[in-house]
């Protein structure tokens, strides 16, 4: 059974391009460039929102499994961070989808900065009619995108771009329990404002990929180590909120504030990074 928030279906291109016009510039500013969750190795760790985000991509990425000459796909890889950082660090060739243009820009230009565009590249796609042909990447992940989509549609069209073997790593959040009206009514006014559409329990996650013809490799509670993100973006957004006021307006500042607030209150969500192996047969073309 589904444990989705009931918001619908996954979102057409503009739905997920507003709502990142409109947060994705003051997160970059105040909350690091990165744009997903840091990870922090015990309350003794006093690492920046920077740094922890960088480790993240880092555990991420080292569960791909991959190297020089493997290709790698980032969904909706946003301004590029995470994909230039994963190209450097394993030397394979990343290709980052978004349905968000000015982001792909933005990524664009961090990879020619970083001296990797020649290996580290951006297209403009829709991950469930991605414009590649089966088993084109020997891996791919999803560093807090899987949510925009509704796991029963966007699994299936990973594990046809994946090649017999290939890895796909899911860094998103779940549910620790099975949906109930309750969960659905706390979570739903964050999925809205954020746009996203789905939320499931780590079974659902596993009974999906299996359908697609993906298999658990590894699941990891990263709950508690990603848990002091919010309070240092928080305190960052304090100290920033007349300009944070004057782009949002004083109504859905305050309301974005107290959402996301909610949202990381909630016990029964947690984060979580699910490592799937693309089963032995392949689609055919």
């Amino acid at each position: 059974m589904s444990n989705r928030t009931g918001l619908g279906s996954a979102l057409p291109a503009t739905g997920i391009e507003e709502a990142y016009e409109r947060f994705a510039p003051l997160a970059e500013k105040y909350c690091g460039p990165d744009l997903h969750n840091g990870y922090w190795y015990d309350s003794e760790d006093d690492s920046s929102l920077e740094n922890a985000s960088r480790r993240l991509t880092e555990f991420v990425t080292d569960k791909l499994g991959v190297g020089p000459g493997d290709r790698v796909l980032d969904l909706g890889c946003g301004n590029g961070r995470p994909a230039v950082s994963a190209g450097i660090r394993t030397g394979a060739d990343v290709t980052g989808i978004d349905v968000n243009r000015r982001a792909l820009r933005e990524a664009a230009t961090h990879a020619s900065a970083s001296g990797v565009s020649h290996y580290v590249s951006f297209e403009y796609a829709d991950a469930l009619n991605p414009p590649f042909r089966p088993g084109t990447f020997d891996a791919a992940m999803s560093l807090e995108s899987s949510q925009y989509f509704e796991l029963a549609e966007l699994l299936p069209s990973m594990a046809r771009l994946l090649r017999p073997g290939g890895r796909l790593v899911l860094e998103a959040p779940f549910t620790r329990v099975p949906a109930s009206e309750r969960l659905r009514h706390r979570t739903a006014e964050y999925y809205e404002l954020i746009q996203a559409v789905s939320l499931d329990t780590l079974q659902r996650h596993v009974e999906l990929a299996n359908a697609a013809g993906l298999s658990p490799v590894e699941f990891v509670d990263i709950t508690e180590n990603t848990m002091p993100t919010w309070p240092r973006v928080l305190r960052r957004l304090r100290d920033g909120w007349d300009e944070i006021e004057r782009v949002l307006g004083a109504e859905l500042a305050e309301r974005a504030i107290a959402t996301f607030s909610a949202w990381h209150e909630l016990p029964e969500v947690g984060i979580m990074i699910l490592t799937l192996r693309r089963d032995e047969v392949l689609f055919p073309n």
